[in-house]
């Protein structure tokens, strides 16, 4: 870049903040005293001395607005090398198949295709979330790993997953986005304002996309955490097109294994349209600053006990504004009690400051791509409450629990009851060796002791041992 062309940058990024500084707070501050101001390249608050990165994605600059900014970053440089390594994989597999002497010609020029299609998506994918700027692991220390358990994204959320919603959203033209539209608009009252929308979870961007063109929203902020799908819906809603290799799940021929999609929205929209990478479960808005909030497809998908977020939806509309949400009631949290029925959120939705102005079970249908023979057909729960009063909101969600979080802190004698001790030896040490009173810290210290590690690569591999079972109990 040029010096004449700085300033212009500059410019640009501040511009496309501005409509949602008198919104944002700093998320590690989080308190309505802790406005943020913008710089020519972040977002800073001038409390706790916080840069937040601007990110740079067509004409758009995309606030990287995590409460650990540099963790957030390793979070996803982890999970893009976890998606290149199944990557490798499957072209390894391919060429192996090749190998094959028994294989016809036509299965020959269908494996070659689908190996030079994965080598394709790789490059694909990195030109997506390019705005990012990954750094190599190698660049990574120490302590940034260990910091990342200050705030954890769940593992199962994948840099590829929904991975065929950008197609759906951008590429299909199959009548799936017109039907969640319309699930939408089945519940909507018609004389809502919509005014200031904030879609939590918005992924690739359609619905936000397609809500915003037909009610002319005075601005819309699509939030996600996801690169891949936050970065494509931004490209796409500006009008650039890019390629994207889909590979459908039960292709219909041998031409159906793959296909180099083409995505772009059908109207490109650069004026009014806004995007933000935060957590959807803390959010960073002062009270009051929606009129309208969206949730598609989150509330079963969440981490977080519904009853507990609830009250944050609440907090971020003014009163009077609207809450729409569609999508499945398909939970699998490990504790039952927070698998919600249709019924209970309703009682839900009613005890936390919100009337139920319409609800409604529609069918759709979902991920239907037209080159493969499987598809889904879902009966979506949508709803429209309306907020009538404010309501406490609890403390800061945490992912993980303190025992995890710092290492100096007890873990519980019970959890040890919850743990498979036998699938291997250094676990089988690690969870023997909780006892109600031992700190991960501590042993740390044992295993670092009998394996003569060094104390924080023992204190690490404990905590992630912990870490890995707590997710998947």
């Amino acid at each position: 870049m040029s010096t004449s062309e700085a300033p212009q940058t500059a410019t640009s990024a501040e511009a496309s903040t501005f409509t949602l500084l008198d919104s944002l707070i700093c998320p590690r501050c989080a308190n309505k005293n802790s406005p943020l101001r913008a710089g020519p390249e972040s977002l800073q608050c001038d409390l706790c001395e916080t840069e937040y990165p601007l990110l740079q994605c067509a004409q758009a600059s995309i606030p990287w607005l995590f409460e650990y900014p540099d963790v957030a970053r390793y979070e996803w440089q982890a999970r893009l090398n976890g998606f290149i390594h199944l990557n490798q994989l499957d072209q390894q597999a391919y060429k192996d198949a090749l190998k094959d002497k028994r294989i016809s010609k036509t299965g020959q020029k269908r494996i070659s295709k689908l190996l030079n299609a994965k080598k394709q998506q790789i490059e694909q994918v990195l030109q997506i979330i390019k705005p990012l700027k990954l750094r190599n692991e190698s660049d990574q220390s120490l302590t940034n790993v260990i910091a990342n358990y200050q705030s954890k994204t769940p593992k199962v959320q994948g840099l590829d997953s929904y991975y065929n919603n950008i197609f759906r959203d951008w590429a299909w033209d199959n009548g799936e986005n017109e039907q969640m539209l319309a699930a939408i608009e089945s519940v909507l009252d018609e004389q809502s304002l919509i005014g200031n929308v904030l879609t939590i979870g918005a992924g690739a961007g359609r619905l936000s996309y397609d809500l915003h063109q037909k009610y002319e929203a005075n601005y819309s902020l699509l939030l996600d955490i996801n690169p891949l799908l936050l970065f494509s819906a931004c490209r796409a809603i500006q009008g650039e097109s890019f390629t994207l290799n889909e590979f459908p799940i039960a292709p219909l021929d041998k031409d159906s294994f793959f296909i180099e999609q083409k995505c772009k929205a059908p109207v490109a929209n650069q004026d009014n349209i806004h995007y933000l990478f935060a957590d959807g479960m803390n959010l960073p808005f002062k009270a009051d600053s929606f009129d309208t909030i969206v949730t598609p497809w989150l509330l079963d998908i969440i981490p977080q006990n519904l009853r507990e977020y609830l009250p944050r939806i609440n907090q971020c509309l003014r009163k009077g504004g609207s809450w729409l949400n569609t999508g499945s009631l398909a939970f699998f949290h490990k504790k039952q009690s927070w698998h919600y029925s249709e019924e209970e959120i309703t009682e839900l939705i009613e005890k936390n400051g919100f009337e139920l102005i319409r609800s409604e079970r529609s069918t759709i249908q979902y991920m239907r791509s037209p080159l493969s023979a499987h598809g889904r057909t879902e009966k979506v729960f949508s709803f429209h409450a309306r907020k009538i009063k404010d309501v406490v909101v609890p403390a800061k969600y945490e992912y993980l629990p303190d025992w995890v979080r710092n290492t100096s802190v007890p873990i519980p004698k019970h959890y040890e009851q919850e743990l498979d001790a036998s699938k291997h030896l250094l676990q089988a040490q690690v969870l023997t060796a909780i006892d109600g009173v031992k700190s991960i810290e501590q042993i740390g210290e044992l295993v670092a002791k009998q394996y003569n590690l060094n104390l924080n690569e023992a204190t690490h591999a404990v905590r992630q041992i912990i870490t890995d079972h707590y997710e998947e109990r």
